[in-house]
C-alpha cells in the first residue's frame, strides 16, 4: 500500500474543461486527452493505491465566487489518467475516492492561479461515505 501524499503542479492556470463550456466535441474530446495524459505522465512510475483519494486544487487571485461544482469535468479527465497510469483499479468509489474540487484565494502564492493534483492513500471509506451508505440502507 502506497503511504505518501504526492501533489503534482499542473501545466494550467485555469481549469481548461468546466461545466459551461461549450465546445465542439471534438475540442473537446481533444482536451480531455491531454488532460488524461497530463495525469498519466504525472503519475507514471508511482507505486499503486489500494484506493486512493483524488483531489484537484484550483489557486486563483481573485475573489469572485466560483463555483466548485464547474471544474468537476476536468477532475474526472485526470482521476482516468491516474487509472491510465495505473495507480487505481478503476474511478468508481469502490477503487478510488474522489473529492469536491477545492478552490482557494492565493494572490501572492508563487504558483497562483494555478491547478494542482494531489493524491493519497484513502483506505477504507470515509466516515461520510459510510454515513451516506447507511442512510439508504444498503
Amino acid at each position: 500500500m502506497n503511504t505518501n501524499v504526492y501533489t503534482f503542479p499542473l501545466p494550467w492556470s485555469t481549469p481548461p474543461l468546466t461545466l459551461n463550456d461549450r465546445f465542439h466535441r471534438m475540442k473537446e474530446q481533444k482536451l480531455t486527452r491531454e488532460i488524461r495524459q497530463t495525469a498519466r505522465r504525472l503519475a507514471d512510475g508511482l507505486d499503486p493505491f489500494v484506493r486512493p483519494t483524488v483531489t484537484l486544487i484550483w489557486l486563483v487571485t481573485t475573489r469572485h465566487r466560483r463555483d466548485v461544482d464547474n471544474i468537476v469535468p476536468t477532475l474526472k479527465a485526470l482521476c482516468d489518467g491516474v487509472v491510465d497510469a495505473g495507480l487505481a483499479a478503476d474511478d468508481t468509489p469502490e477503487f478510488m475516492h474522489k473529492t469536491m474540487p477545492i478552490i482557494a484565494y492565493a494572490k501572492g502564492h508563487p504558483t497562483a492561479p494555478g491547478l494542482f493534483l494531489t493524491l493519497w492513500e484513502a483506505g477504507e471509506m470515509t466516515p461520510d461515505e459510510k454515513r451516506a451508505l447507511g442512510e439508504v440502507e444498503l
